[in-house]
């Protein structure tokens, strides 16, 4: 660990009955060669909380999403798997349901309808159409989990004497506090949501119903956090219909008898870990093809799920029209695409991923010419690979239509060597701290992100340096560690002033 203030931390949490709870857990059970394996979940939450984890033998919650985890699961009594099995660290109680109430609750509800909703996605003429198969999935499957998530963080807040501190994580739990506040009336609850919140008028498509519900749910926590001023704010128009009172300085909103605070923290890095793992000999290896790939073009870089909201398309209509446009380029510039395909079990992600391949073929079929192919595509999870091509980029595009922050852009400018180039979408979420650094577009604008491409090309390598070094001192300087530190502190700040009222 190396969290700002940690000893201060570590002493606010010793007497604390440390729960954490989210849809995806910490690790993962799978099958291979019919034995059951287990690896550690990505992404800069878990790499953040599971030292406290371990340090506190704290208890993390979450669905039994593989077949393995169900597996394993029910070989201890209630569903409660120490990590590692001999000599726990922590636990990790799954939460598992039969698999048609999950799918309602995942692949209806959470995704597509609140996530299309968060990152303005749905074609709103056709799309969504909120028929009977989603209120009964919204009652079968979201509220069911919602539930039963409450009920394993209840069970766990009785199993020592301890205080319990409780922490949720993002939308698939936007329920979970109300249940939890009809049990545990001064239990101290917080959430963290991941993704954007919408502008009121947007939120609307959901059913009013549902809609009241979730406000509701998110207000019964005593700290609600967001990444960004901006999302805060909308949350807060959201809130006018339900609450007592709003005060939008302070982000503080009352609602029958209790007291919600609502903050941003904006997430980050793990700056000095990202920079360690650039220097392994497995990241080394990889640059060898990114090199091989590169050749002698200048290197414009992506990374995605294939995630509606990344926008991927449109940023290979606006490399064809680049290509179209400035045929001096040819056989100059190369474009790698990584990352991989993401809720293949939703139609609308099974069509995009399809596409994007079929525009990536179109492409190479249009403009590739003496053994020079326009898109390098690798569609694999191999994160020492994404390191290595961060590393060795000449231009970075990150221009989706809407994400909670993107990490992407702080994760390659922490690592990039080669005077790499930003072009960034006014719409992600780490656009308010990144903006002054980079090649701002319009993610829909397809003619401006041509023109970025250009201006990429043209940059002096001076300029580029020093862009780039603006941004390496930004991620240094606000890390994942301050994002979470921040949000221990505000507990206990908050906590003590309720106890002293």
């Amino acid at each position: 660990m190396n969290l700002p203030n940690q000893k201060k931390i570590l002493e606010f949490l010793k007497d604390k009955n440390f729960i954490v709870a989210s849809n995806r857990g910490p690790v993962e059970f799978y099958k291979k060669n019919s034995e059951i394996e287990m690896k550690r979940g990505a992404g800069g939450l878990v790499s953040t909380l599971l030292p406290l984890m371990e340090t506190l033998n704290g208890v993390w919650i979450a669905s039994a999403m593989t077949l393995g985890d169900v597996e394993v699961a029910k070989q201890f009594p209630d569903n409660r798997v120490p990590i590692p099995e001999g000599n726990p660290q922590f636990w990790v109680p799954f939460v598992v349901v039969d698999r048609h109430r999950y799918e309602d609750y995942y692949s209806i509800i959470s995704n597509p309808l609140l996530w299309f909703v968060q990152h303005y996605m749905w074609n709103n003429p056709y799309t969504p159409d909120i028929d009977d198969e989603m209120h009964n999935a919204w009652e079968q499957g979201y509220v069911y989990l919602n539930r039963k998530f409450a009920d394993k963080i209840l069970s766990e807040s009785k199993r020592n004497e301890k205080e319990p501190l409780i922490m949720l994580q993002d939308y698939h739990l936007y329920l979970c506090p109300t249940y939890i506040r009809e049990k545990l009336k001064k239990t101290f609850l917080s959430q963290f949501i991941h993704i954007p919140w919408p502008q009121t008028e947007y939120f609307s498509i959901i059913p009013e119903y549902m809609r009241k519900s979730i406000v509701e749910g998110l207000l019964s926590n005593n700290l609600l956090g967001f990444h960004i001023p901006r999302y805060v704010t909308n949350f807060l128009q959201a809130c006018e219909k339900y609450a007592d009172e709003v005060n939008y300085d302070q982000g503080l909103v009352w609602h029958k008898g209790g007291l919600t605070h609502v903050k941003s923290y904006p997430i980050s890095v793990d700056y000095e870990g990202i920079k360690e793992l650039a220097a392994s000999p497995e990241v080394k290896e990889r640059e060898n093809l990114i090199r091989k790939i590169k050749g002698e073009n200048f290197l414009i870089y992506r990374t995605d799920r294939a995630d509606l909201s990344k926008n991927i398309i449109r940023g290979f209509k606006a490399y064809d029209l680049f290509l179209e446009k400035y045929p001096e380029y040819h056989g100059k510039v190369k474009f790698l695409t990584t990352g991989k395909p993401t809720r293949q079990q939703i139609d609308e992600y099974n069509e995009y991923y399809l596409r994007t391949k079929e525009i990536v073929d179109e492409v190479n079929a249009k403009y590739g010419r003496d053994g020079w192919k326009p898109i390098e595509w690798i569609f694999k999870a191999d994160y020492n690979l994404v390191v290595a091509a961060f590393k060795n980029y000449d231009c970075l595009i990150v221009n989706p239509i809407a994400d909670g922050m993107n990490i992407v852009p702080k994760e390659a400018s922490a690592v990039n060597e080669n005077q790499g180039v930003l072009i960034l979408s006014e719409k992600a979420g780490c656009y308010e701290e990144l903006e002054n650094h980079v090649i701002s577009v319009n993610p829909f604008d397809i003619s401006q992100t041509c023109q970025a491409f250009v201006q990429a090309l043209q940059m002096s390598r001076t300029e580029r340096k020093e862009r780039l070094d603006n941004l390496k001192e930004i991620v240094a300087k606000r890390t994942i560690y301050h994002w979470i530190s921040e949000q221990f502190e505000d507990i206990e700040q908050i906590k003590n002033s309720m106890e002293g009222e």
